[in-house]
């Protein structure tokens, strides 16, 4: 926590800010392009879109302040749906294939291996893959990370050591960085704090196949993921303010996307498997690439896909590649031809395919539908675009007497008291079971603290368990330092309201 503490102190000054005596390097910056590769991770390209299709600048400004900078590829794609072959096809551009570790062994050539040769400093932060070779990255492990403890505790110090890592040279440097962000867990909030304390969630299973089955808990969780985006948006801004404070933004080639989407389906075993019926929201991944001395922003509508990354960044740095890759320079002929979208099945299999057409309209359905069941512009909308009896929010409780015959148990009660923002934990994730209700039983749910109704929604039964549960999140505005009163309500279809529980 106190290392998220400091990074939040950091994160204050997004522009102008000197971190451990290095600026000193922004007078001696390099006269070839510098060059910044983030590849995000679980990210759907469309997640970033508002009114218009434009990228939502109200929730989030600094990939919108990038794209008016760079080029935005609205309609890119990727590749493959699994990040231990979606992160290698980015860096070294050739098409995955069965049974290949993400590991220099086998993947000799790379993106790490052509700039290294042209003479790059290479400074990497690989979280699922270790493919720069020794010989460029001397400290690098030679077998790859293992994903589940990076997700687990991290994710933003690791962010946050390789931003600092940034400096201007009179050698030109690849700064690469692998984000495990914004996948789950979802605890981040847009300004960096956590909703919930490290560890499990507060109703395990929620996140994963006991939770696909609930209409109510997908959006639920839409709701955290699109919290947890607001936070990669700020590491983003982070990135941008410390080019900016070395002098080498102008003369730096940056390129951010992610290895691959996550698909809302409800009904189903898996949201991470590629197939016809989710490739709308699987298949999207945000592309934005600025080159060097690009100061006017534009869109491409071209099919740009993961597997071109690499091949563009050495077309524009006029570098060779030194071996043939199967990607191609977003910015050739050969991508902007591309009418059709295929990614490779998950065993193999087969390529699922869909026309660009088809693939947008069922793209701009989908985001209708999270627009309007999230919001757009800023962070309150999130909490009032739909849910039941949402002309709650707002209004005060009062005199709530019980329910009759039921109660309801409060995750972590004990956090609500005790309050301290500098700890870099807010509690906006109000969780528990219902004890005494029917095998069946739902209920609309409203979330009161300090007296105001903050938040709605609904209880749920996770697959395969008999037990009624509720979470909702709640803005985190409505909780103070210090002791907060938490009140979980029953809410009526006569918009009467009985008390579940209290902290």
């Amino acid at each position: 926590m106190r290392a998220l503490a400091l990074i939040l102190i950091a994160g204050i000054c997004l522009a102008g800010c000197s971190f451990g005596g290095d600026d000193a390097g922004a007078a001696a910056t390099s006269k070839r392009p510098n060059v910044v590769l983030v590849v995000f991770d679980e990210f759907g390209g469309d997640i970033l879109r508002g009114p218009g299709g434009k990228i939502d600048a109200g929730r989030f400004p600094h990939f919108a302040a990038l794209a008016r900078d760079g080029t935005w590829f609205r309609n890119a794609q990727t590749r493959y749906d699994e990040t231990t072959k979606a992160v290698p096809l980015i860096l070294d551009g050739i098409a995955p294939r069965p049974k290949v570790s993400p590991i220099v062994r086998d993947h000799p050539h790379s993106i790490f291996t052509a700039l290294g040769r042209a003479g790059y400093r290479i400074v990497p932060s690989e979280e699922a893959t270790a493919m720069c070779p020794r010989r460029y990255c001397p400290n690098e492990r030679l077998k790859r990370p293992a994903i589940i403890p990076f997700l687990k505790a991290g994710r933003a110090e690791r962010f946050e050591r390789w931003i600092r890592s940034i400096h201007g040279s009179r050698r030109p440097t690849f700064w690469m960085k692998h984000a495990l962000l914004p996948h789950g867990p979802w605890v981040y909030l847009p300004d960096g704090r956590m909703s919930r304390p490290p560890g499990p969630e507060l109703l395990p299973g929620m996140q994963t196949i006991p939770g696909f089955y609930d209409d109510y808990l997908r959006h639920h969780n839409e709701q955290r993921q699109l919290l947890q985006l607001g936070f990669a948006d700020r590491l983003i801004g982070r990135l941008i303010a410390r080019l900016k404070s070395q002098g080498v933004y102008d003369n730096t080639l940056i390129v951010v996307t992610a290895d691959h989407g996550f698909a809302w389906k409800v009904g189903v075993e898996t949201r991470r498997s590629i197939s016809l019926s989710n490739v709308d929201e699987l298949g999207s991944v945000p592309m934005i690439v600025k080159r060097p001395g690009q100061r006017a922003g534009r869109v491409n509508d071209e099919l740009a896909q993961t597997l071109d990354i690499t091949p563009t960044i050495a077309g524009v740095l006029n570098v060779p590649l030194g071996y043939r890759a199967d990607g191609r320079s977003i910015f050739s002929r050969e991508a902007a031809g591309r009418r059709t979208v295929r990614i490779v099945k998950r065993d193999f299999s087969s390529v699922v395919s869909i026309s660009k057409k088809r693939w947008i309209a069922r793209r701009e359905a989908v985001m209708r539908r999270r627009l309007r069941e999230l919001g757009s512009g800023d962070w309150p909308s999130l909490f009032t675009a739909s849910g039941p009896h949402r002309e709650l929010v707002g209004r005060p409780v009062h005199d709530l007497r019980a329910a009759s015959g039921v109660h309801a148990t409060l995750s972590l009660a004990h956090s609500f008291s005790v309050v301290r923002r500098s700890s870099g934990l807010v509690p906006c994730q109000v969780a528990g079971r219902i004890r005494g209700s029917r095998p069946a039983g739902r209920r609309d749910i409203a979330v009161a603290v300090n007296g105001q109704i903050a938040a709605v929604g609904r209880s749920f039964h996770l697959r395969g368990e008999k037990v009624e549960s509720y979470s909702v999140m709640v803005p985190e505005s409505s909780l103070h330092d210090g002791r907060n009163t938490v009140e979980v309500v029953e809410v009526a279809n006569d918009g009467k309201m009985a008390l579940l529980a209290r902290s």
